[in-house]
């Protein structure tokens, strides 16, 4: 069903289901009055691209659809008055601004043509570029819905997980042992403050006493499945991360039989200067950025090439065709270097 109503969704965004119907409720206002744009925040594979493709399954030929790949200037910003579906999405608009001189011009650009705009805009944002972009330029002030896809918890994360397999298609072995580390999660909740409009995310530990209870000892312990432990380890890991977890999951996973000694945890000790620190604080607010606009972006002072070639040899990101990204596992980890450094917004 395309075009109007709101069929059952849940099979392509388990976990996301409240920040969905929060786009569907901000869509369905649309025409009663100013289109009330609509911002969809998150890190590097939370999942924006399963919530843009859904707006796109259910409303089909109402959504017009564009991808930034790459910086966009003023002169390749789209026409969108000549666009004729009334819905435009636009995945990544971390692209239309870059941190250097002059570097906000199209983002200005763009929010005057959205303003103006008759029609409804849908964008997808790197979190850690609205954060930023917020803060230096109110940029959340154009929007007046933002959904802000957050980190998961392990038995939502296995949810997500086991929805792509058949009941009973996988095995769980006990090989392997879990880590002491897992006895608590760090885990992160939108919640609305009194006195604000919008919702933040606010990180607690939270024990997991399954774990916890696997370890005592056996005559006062309650038995916890090698399930249950093996998604706590994945996502752990993953830091609730959907993307990597999955991505964990796919490369751990032998003839549809998983055993916790088969989940491999890479060890990273990060230690970087000022300039490599801030190139890789720009790969991560972009996703992924050709040399050639982190040389535009840094100008002459620094030996972009240097940089990147430590970034790589340390693990942290890697080279396609010239673009460079940070590498799925190491996500979480670059980003708690980054916090810990005051490199993130």
């Amino acid at each position: 069903m395309t075009g109007n109503g709101h069929p059952d969704s849940g099979r392509t965004i388990i976990g996301c289901e409240q920040e969905f119907e929060k786009i569907t409720r901000a869509i369905d206002r649309f025409g009663s009055g100013a289109p009330s744009h609509i911002a969809v925040v998150a890190e590097p594979m939370y999942g924006r691209t399963r919530i843009v493709n859904e707006i796109r399954r259910i409303y089909g030929d109402r959504v017009h659809y564009l991808s930034f790949e790459s910086i966009i200037s003023p002169s390749t910003l789209p026409d969108f008055s000549s666009i004729d579906s009334d819905i435009i999405v636009i995945d990544n608009c971390q692209f239309l601004a870059t941190r250097r001189i002059g570097g906000f011009e199209t983002l200005d650009l763009f929010l005057r043509r959205q303003i103006t705009s008759k029609k409804l805009f849908i964008t997808t944002w790197n979190a850690h570029s609205w954060h930023y972009l917020s803060a230096v330029m109110h940029l959340d002030a154009y929007f007046p819905t933002i959904v802000i896809l957050p980190r998961m918890d392990t038995p939502l994360l296995k949810q997500v997980i086991m929805a792509r397999h058949k009941p009973g298609e996988i095995r769980f072995s006990d090989q392997g042992t879990a880590e002491r580390s897992m006895f608590f999660s760090l885990i992160h909740r939108s919640i609305r403050l009194p006195f604000m409009k919008k919702e933040i995310t606010v990180p607690w530990l939270k024990l997991n006493f399954t774990v916890m209870l696997r370890k005592i000892p056996r005559k006062k312990r309650v038995q916890v499945s090698t399930e249950d432990v093996i998604f706590e380890k994945i996502n752990r890991i993953a830091q609730g991360n959907p993307g990597v977890a999955i991505l964990l999951w796919e490369t751990s996973l032998n003839n549809n039989t998983l055993s916790l000694s088969a989940i491999n945890e890479i060890p990273y000790t990060i230690s970087l200067d000022p300039d490599e620190s801030f190139i890789l604080s720009i790969i991560l607010s972009m996703e992924s950025l050709h040399a050639k606009d982190l040389a535009a972006i840094t100008g002459s002072e620094m030996d972009i090439e240097r940089v990147l070639y430590r970034l790589v040899q340390q693990n942290l990101i890697e080279d396609h065709a010239g673009y460079y990204g940070i590498l799925p596992f190491a996500l979480g980890p670059v980003t708690d270097y980054l916090r810990k450094t005051r490199r993130l917004w």
